[in-house]
């Protein structure tokens, strides 16, 4: 029998399906997990990625979105509120965008390393 490779487990979660089986939908919502999948009836409650994503995108785009603000003020001194508007949308855009998938790559990456059957390593 063929080993999967290793990165199996985290694109089968990037496609929405069960990192176990890759057939069940890992979310049953845009950011809700499906509590068992409906394929293979692995218990995904044991997988949670909990604050991670959300922590890791406020640190990353922080420190690419502040440097910005600073240059647009530096270059074009536009009022208060057009800052807080601009950098607020996109700081929302960037983190709804990214977060799902930041939430599966952790969820498959938790499968890989918790995988009862070892067969990833």
């Amino acid at each position: 029998m063929k080993q999967e490779s290793p990165s199996g487990p985290v694109r089968r979660a990037l496609r929405n399906t069960c990192p176990n089986c890759g057939k069940g939908a890992l979310f049953t919502s845009w950011l809700r997990m499906a509590p068992v999948c409906s394929s293979c009836q692995f218990d995904l409650s044991e997988l949670d990625a909990g604050d991670g994503p959300a922590s890791f995108l406020v640190l990353i785009y922080g420190a690419i979105v502040v440097p910005l603000a600073f240059l647009l003020e530096a270059l074009f001194s536009p009022p208060l509120w057009v800052q807080a508007v601009l950098w607020g949308l996109i700081m929302l855009l960037a983190t709804m965008k990214s977060l799902r998938p930041l939430k599966a790559i952790m969820i498959g990456w938790q499968f890989r390393i918790h995988d009862p059957d070892k067969k990833y390593f």
